[in-house]
């Protein structure tokens, strides 16, 4: 049977001018291009990869959200079935850091323009902190130069990965227990069944 592989559907936030269409467009097209205009809602973009040692086949959705705070009522519709959410920071901006923290169901946590980091107004230890504290990954990215763009992406998939087969023996093991406790029944019937019928007494005449 053909590897129909597996669909998993990534979020990319944080405050505007962060960098998120950059870093997406990066990896998706490997180009980089600046000024970019402000993404109005979400934009979607698809890359089909191969994980892992076994080479899995996985589609990653990637859908590059808007910072703006007037689309912000519109964010539950796209995190809706998403697998997980890369967090993105302005690594010269520590408010653009600080708005992050807003979300908390994440997977990675990006300190984008590290091209730019010797300018850099704060630390990358406090996005380690946070990243340790909510148990997400932590990576530094330049969507300008491509550092640490590619690596990115191949860890979150690698974890949605794990967590994929993960499901997938859990969901064996429950239906494994569940087909022992129907054969258990199963045989416990057939033990009843096995007990003859008592033959009725003919009456004399």
């Amino acid at each position: 049977m053909e590897d129909v592989g597996i669909d998993r559907k990534i979020v990319i936030v944080g405050a505007t001018d962060v960098g998120k269409t950059s870093i997406t467009m990066r990896y998706c097209h490997g180009s980089f291009q600046t000024p970019t205009s402000a993404t109005i809602g979400a934009s979607f973009l698809q890359k089909r990869i191969l994980v892992g040692d076994a080479r899995r086949k996985m589609t990653l959705q990637i859908w590059d959200t808007a910072g703006q705070e007037r689309f912000r009522s519109m964010a539950p519709m796209y995190y809706r079935n998403a697998k997980a959410a890369i967090l993105v920071f302005d690594l010269q901006n520590e408010a653009s850091f600080d708005k992050i923290k807003e979300w908390l169901q994440v997977l990675a946590v990006v300190g984008n323009k590290c091209d730019c980091a010797s300018s850099a107004t704060f630390g990358f230890s406090k996005a380690q902190e946070f990243a340790q504290e909510i148990g997400a990954m932590v990576f530094r990215t330049s969507a300008k130069t491509g550092d640490g763009v590619q690596n990115l992406f191949e860890s979150v998939a690698a974890m949605l990965l794990k967590r994929h087969d993960e499901e997938e023996r859990a969901r064996a093991r429950e239906n494994s227990s569940l087909e022992g406790s129907q054969a258990s029944y199963a045989r416990q019937t057939d033990v009843l069944r096995l007990d003859p019928e008592p033959n009725p007494r003919k009456k004399c005449c």
